[in-house]
């Protein structure tokens, strides 16, 4: 999964392979794809582990949740008790189901039923702006660990705002990568043919982070953090 292409790149910076040398010589129209292929794989990684998310793009994901049981007085469900938050942007809830059996016996999934215009059901799905979870209302899960599976869609569809959005913040990326890469090799060939005035050294920009502060700042809207229990539950 990528958010963008090396057409993507060559129409956003116009650069091309004659921008850049490789091993002294001019690039290859070969080597630049390999370039921007290598571009492309580590910027969208770089964004999936810094928002926390395996994809930003329509993907399946298995979920599994510790079930809290009622902690109220008198064996009663508590809010927190019966809310399951999803840890990605959710598209649309598959199947939620609990193991009804202890940790010392064998797994047993039993499958719950959405609430609907048919019926009550067990639970219903709620989002609010990027946040969804699933709220039982009845059959809620017994206290265990790991009893709680939801297997839903995640990211966001094609052709969403979202997703165009993070195409041009990954591009902004993609072009400090290349603009860093394009710094050293004036540095070096000004130094090689003996110029003293380095006033001809490429300077195109005052910072020299590849993730800047105002990309950080843009991607911060995009990042998932745990809710509804410890980090890792």
């Amino acid at each position: 999964m990528a958010y963008f292409s090396q057409t993507d790149i060559e129409q956003y910076t116009g650069f091309a392979s004659t921008d850049f040398k490789n091993a002294g010589s001019m690039m290859t129209a070969t080597q630049w794809a390999t370039l921007c292929s290598n571009i492309v794989d580590y910027v969208t990684d770089l964004v999936d582990r810094y928002c926390g998310v395996e994809s930003f793009e329509s993907h399946a994901v298995t979920e599994y949740h510790d079930g809290l049981g009622a902690s109220g007085d008198d064996d009663t469900y508590l809010e927190y008790d019966v809310r399951f938050y999803l840890w990605e942007p959710c598209i649309s809830v598959g199947t939620v189901s609990v193991d009804i059996n202890a940790d010392t016996a064998t797994q047993y999934w039993e499958t719950r039923t959405a609430r609907s215009t048919a019926t009550a059901g067990d639970y219903m799905v709620a989002t609010r702006g990027e946040t969804t979870w699933v709220r039982f209302h009845q059959n809620c899960p017994s206290e265990g660990y790991q009893n709680v599976k939801i297997e839903y869609t995640a990211g966001y569809s094609s052709g969403s705002r979202q997703l165009s959005v993070i195409k041009w913040i990954c591009l902004r990326i993609a072009k400090n990568m290349l603009l860093e890469m394009k710094k050293t090799q004036e540095v070096s060939t000004i130094r090689n043919t003996g110029v003293r005035d380095f006033s001809q050294m490429f300077e195109p920009r005052a910072e020299t982070n590849i993730l800047t502060a105002d990309i950080i700042r843009d991607l911060w809207k995009f990042r998932r953090l745990r809710l509804g229990g410890p980090t890792w539950d």
